[in-house]
């Protein structure tokens, strides 16, 4: 008879562990081993889309005879247009620790304009550092190059931001939609984005 394992790794025999905690094991490792499957399935769907359509792409592009660089967005329809395929990619901005100098430079900026009156304004500058997740929010970073602010230290500030952006990081996105009885495209919900 199997023995089930605490959170700490200590073995509890069968007997001592209840119908209804058996229940919840059984289910969770049931449908975790149904999902990770499905998983697997989605994934590779997801490979054969890109390749397919790749494919097709390129071939579109040479019989155009335009010459381009890297890959980019497109999107392939069906012959009557109720099946149409998005590929998309998104570069992802990312900051290095030039950001954390920046927002030194940022914070003493503010201290020294407000004086701890304006309480408001530094609110608002901080909140475009804080992480959702461990990550740095970039519309938020961005947002802090329409402030007009002509201070040395903002300047300064801001030039720093600009030289710790990187955009090295991309991701592919595939969306498939097809017509409604309405003749409106509906997205068929795969969640590709997440593998």
């Amino acid at each position: 008879m199997k023995n089930y394992i605490t959170p700490e790794g200590k073995e509890i025999p069968a007997k001592y562990v209840s119908k209804l905690d058996k229940k919840k094991d059984l289910i969770a490792i049931r449908y975790q081993k149904k999902s990770l499957a499905l998983s697997k399935k989605l994934k590779a769907l997801k490979d054969e889309l890109l390749e397919a359509t790749d494919e097709l792409y390129q071939q579109m592009i040479e019989d155009a005879n335009v010459r381009t660089g890297k890959k980019g967005n497109y999107s392939i329809s069906s012959f009557d247009k109720s099946i149409k395929i998005e590929v998309n990619i998104q570069n992802r901005i990312e900051f290095d620790d030039q950001i954390n100098i920046a927002q030194t430079l940022i914070n003493e900026y503010i201290s020294e304009k407000t004086k701890g009156t304006d309480r408001e304004l530094a609110e608002l500058i901080n909140s475009a550092f804080q992480t959702t997740k461990g990550r740095l929010d970039t519309k938020r970073i961005l947002g802090l190059f329409k402030l007009q602010i002509k201070h040395p230290k903002w300047i300064q500030a801001m030039e720093l931001i600009k030289k710790s952006i990187s955009t090295n990081n991309s991701k592919r996105y595939v969306r498939i939609w097809q017509k409604d009885a309405n003749r409106e495209y509906r997205n068929i919900e795969l969640n590709f984005s997440s593998i």
